[in-house]
């Protein structure tokens, strides 16, 4: 049993998205708020990060694959740029 649970630990991510978290009676609750909507915002823009590039990957192959740009290849790069710019321009506001 105890194996289950080492094995757990050694999977859980260590970018942040399973930091310990304890009391901290020191810091008011708008201390606490700001930084948790910092640290959301953070988990955000890297899930984000990481769905746009697998988009571009998946289309960049399909480009590659078929060797020029169909018009559904291009729908998909546009639709890819104008979400990587309305992120950019929220993450600026």
């Amino acid at each position: 049993m105890i194996g289950h649970f080492n094995e757990l630990l050694r999977a859980t991510a260590d970018d942040g998205a399973s930091a310990s978290v304890g009391g901290a009676p020191s810091h008011s609750l708008e201390e606490i708020d700001e930084l948790l909507e910092a640290w959301f915002q953070e988990r955000q823009a890297r899930i984000e990060t990481g769905l746009f590039l697998d988009e571009a990957q998946h289309l960049l192959k399909r480009i590659i694959r078929e060797g020029r740009m169909t018009s559904s290849c291009q729908r998909r790069a546009t639709n890819l740029l104008l979400a990587i710019e309305a992120t950019y321009q929220g993450s600026q506001s």
